[in-house]
């Protein structure tokens, strides 16, 4: 059977055995993606009992046409658009309102209770700019979105702006002992700095990094609270980054080092080789390869280490959310911090509600508010910038 350009294949089966009927070839890969699941099973089940020609109570025929060409075609734009940001893109099952408009939008609309929001309900989210504070040794802070003008005169003129962020250049006073700057990146920002060495580290929302404004002669040695991405220079001298009591040791690479959850440490490895090891509990350190996440307990010092698809991991620092079936709770951990909102969960057994898919983080929180509780069968009741999620 020939596949679709724009569904995967578990799509085009389930689409045409609910519309036209499957061949015995088409039935045979479908039961086998339905026995290889209880999770396809449920959802196969829960959909086949949609009844189209029945209607979806509350939907009339005018606005179902207009969401479903509306949704649609940026569907198809988005997919002859790959070098440009998306919306949203849809991995798997988790997204089927998009893939299952054969069988009428069943999730957008299911039941008839899930309504789109108002457009005055949701908060506009003050995402995507960039307002770090800058703290010097001697306790000097510059709001480096409005202060740019004395960033020039601190360090000795070896700090400069731009457009991306900040850039420090080696100092001709080697002798000197070094400076350190700390960075603080707010709920709803990032930041890009260039260390005077050349290593690039893109920060997260809600992160705090202190770095020395040049390296001494014998290390390079930063520390981080939250999450960022490095890119680091080959050197002679080892590259280390402390996270929580954990010290990710580098050899010259590209990775990933997640320290939100005070219980772990997650280090994900884009390029090269970096060795982690709990500070505390330093008798072993786990080397890693592309394509590897660590994650160690800052309680006990173990490690874990296993194979992941690194890319969804640094998708952040593309100006995307990386969804991979993670459940309601981590997904609103990562939007709250974002969108800067409190999440309240009223409704415990939603938190556990698992989706996969890929959203573009410049989209206005409404947008994916209305994706979520589509999809996933829950309401957002919104009271500021405080979000309660019932069923």
């Amino acid at each position: 059977m020939e596949k679709r350009n724009d569904e995967s294949l578990e799509w085009t089966l389930i689409r045409k055995s609910l519309a036209e009927g499957l061949t015995k070839e088409e039935q045979e890969q479908l039961n086998a993606w339905l026995e290889a699941s209880p999770e396809h099973r449920a959802f196969y089940n829960r959909i086949s009992k949609f009844d189209r020609s029945e209607g979806i109570a509350g939907l009339s025929g005018e606005t179902y046409q207009r969401d479903r060409n509306r949704y649609v075609d940026k569907f198809r734009q988005n997919k002859r658009k790959n070098s440009k940001r998306r919306l949203v893109y849809f991995t798997r099952y988790a997204a089927v309102f998009i893939m299952l408009l054969g069988v009428g939008l069943y999730f957008w609309y299911a039941n008839g209770s899930r309504e789109v929001m108002p457009e005055n309900v949701l908060p506009v989210a003050v995402h995507g700019k960039a307002q770090p504070i800058l703290v010097t040794g001697d306790g000097t802070r510059v709001n480096l979105a409005k202060e740019s003008n004395l960033l020039k005169q601190l360090a000795g003129g070896v700090v400069s702006s731009g457009k991306d962020g900040i850039a420090y250049t080696e100092s001709t006073n080697q002798g000197k002992k070094a400076d350190h700057h700390t960075l603080i990146i707010p709920r709803g920002g990032e930041f890009r700095v260039e260390l005077a060495d050349g290593t690039v580290v893109w920060l997260n929302s809600e992160s705090e990094f202190t770095y020395p404004v040049i390296f001494n002669d014998t290390t390079r040695e930063v520390s981080l609270k939250g999450e960022a991405y490095f890119e680091v220079t080959k050197d002679k001298k080892p590259f280390k980054v402390s996270v929580n009591g954990v010290e990710v040791k580098v050899y010259g690479t590209r990775f990933n080092v997640n320290g939100y959850d005070p219980r772990q440490v997650q280090t994900v490895l884009v390029e090269g080789r970096v060795g982690v090891r709990s500070l505390e509990h330093a008798s072993r350190e786990w080397m890693m390869s592309p394509n590897e996440m660590a994650e160690v307990n800052t309680e006990t010092g173990e490690c874990v280490v296993t194979e992941v698809d690194a890319s969804a991991y640094v998708a952040w620092k593309e100006g995307y959310f990386s969804f991979e079936g993670e459940s309601l709770e981590q997904i609103m951990e990562k939007l709250g911090r974002w969108y800067d909102v409190e999440v309240v969960f009223a409704a415990d057994d939603a938190r556990s509600q698992r989706f996969s898919g890929r959203v573009d983080r410049s989209e206005d929180f409404r947008d994916v508010l209305n994706l979520l509780q589509r999809t996933l069968l829950v309401k957002f009741e919104v009271d500021g910038n405080k979000i309660t999620i019932t069923k």
